[in-house]
């Protein structure tokens, strides 16, 4: 499969393989840029789900905590609200650790310093609360408590706004991205169009050289083949069977490349005698036939047959092939299939024989659908 594949693409051309490659090459890219925008989306979706700030805003709640515990206390006294203090220290002790400076792509190093400040307040305030009941140690607490709660204020403020531009970020290179797919598959788009029409050109061209004859440029035996009256209506037909003479004697002592120019010499000949409305072919060899239609088709295809013959002999006058001359036998009838000019073809066929074993330069006319008579022309 591979190896077939890989022998059909080495036959095309190179503008056609170059959008192949093309094509793959925006696939491939296209599906890169599909991960990245999950990618993204996932991203966005995330900083979505986490909060930093409020991290930092849970740390200053308990500040704030600690602070009116430390309050309460100093208020009541009576040492009763020395254990609520503690036990308020404790918790935001533990929560130190657990502070972050980081999250996917938001970094907030001053989350850190924030952190060691905290720290050291808490030490520094911890021999303060366990001495609550001293003058002035509860008021020392509380002053270094607002500083603390004060700084984790400005860390929530900039963790919004670090968060904000992250996510803002994320969301200019997702729509980025989209851009770049939706550009990759209006190109991919435009792409297929064109192979489109390649594709459509290779078809036409190789459906015309199908029934165009390779040496002379003629449409061959297949084009007459196909042939049929427009419409499908029935119509006279008067078809011409034409073949060189001494064809075999021109290949053996001038070469086949004289033999090929012979033919072609013929082939235009055939083309300035013949117009819209009769087709000239080569069936192959050296036997061309020409279709001549309408109600006096037979005398076309007298008249332009005996042109024929005539340009023809003059071309061979300046060649190398002066003795080459044609054979030529016509058969009339109503044609509305392709079956009827392929009977028509087989009489003219018989007829141009006939003449062949008469004479040279002969013109040989059948009778429709029956026996050809032969007629002597020059």
């Amino acid at each position: 499969m591979i190896r077939r594949w890989w022998t059909t693409i080495r036959n095309f051309d190179a503008f056609t393989g170059a959008l192949l490659l093309a094509t793959c090459a925006l696939a491939g890219f296209a599906a890169v840029t599909s991960v990245q925008i999950q990618r993204y989306q996932g991203q966005i979706v995330e900083l979505s789900n986490y909060n930093l700030s409020y991290v930092y805003a849970r740390t200053q709640i308990e500040i704030l905590r600690l602070h009116a515990a430390i309050s309460d206390a100093i208020l009541d006294g009576d040492g009763e609200g020395d254990g609520a203090a503690k036990l308020r220290w404790a918790i935001v002790k533990g929560r130190i650790s657990t502070i972050p400076t980081s999250y996917g792509p938001i970094d907030v190093p001053e989350a850190a310093t924030a952190r060691d400040n905290l720290d050291q307040t808490l030490d520094a305030i911890a021999p303060l609360i366990a001495a609550l009941g001293a003058p002035g140690s509860g008021v020392k607490a509380l002053n270094r408590l607002d500083r603390a709660a004060d700084e984790f204020t400005r860390l929530t403020a900039l963790a919004n706004v670090r968060q904000s531009e992250v996510a803002q970020r994320e969301q200019d290179l997702l729509s980025a991205t989209m851009v770049r797919l939706s550009s990759t598959i209006l190109l991919m788009c435009c792409i297929g169009l064109a192979l489109g029409v390649v594709v459509f050109r290779q078809k036409r061209r190789l459906r015309r050289a199908a029934v165009t004859d390779v040496l002379t440029g003629m449409p061959n035996r297949a084009a007459i083949h196909n042939w049929k009256p427009a419409g499908g209506k029935p119509m006279t037909v008067a078809l011409a069977v034409i073949d060189v003479d001494r064809f075999k004697e021109v290949n053996d002592e001038l070469g086949h490349a004289t033999g090929d120019d012979l033919l072609r010499c013929l082939a235009n000949v055939l083309r300035q005698h013949t117009d819209g409305d009769a087709l000239a072919a080569r069936l192959g060899g050296d036997e061309f036939v020409v279709i001549f239609t309408g109600n006096d088709a037979w005398k076309q295809a007298e008249s332009r047959c005996a042109a024929i013959e005539e340009a023809f002999r003059a071309c061979c006058r300046t060649t190398d092939f002066a003795r080459a001359t044609l054979s030529i036998g016509i058969s009339v009838g109503k044609v509305a299939s392709s079956a009827d000019v392929e009977l028509l073809m087989t009489q003219a066929d018989g007829a141009m024989y006939g003449a062949k074993r008469n004479r040279r330069n002969a013109s040989d006319r059948g009778a429709s659908f029956g026996r050809p008579r032969q007629l002597a022309c020059g």
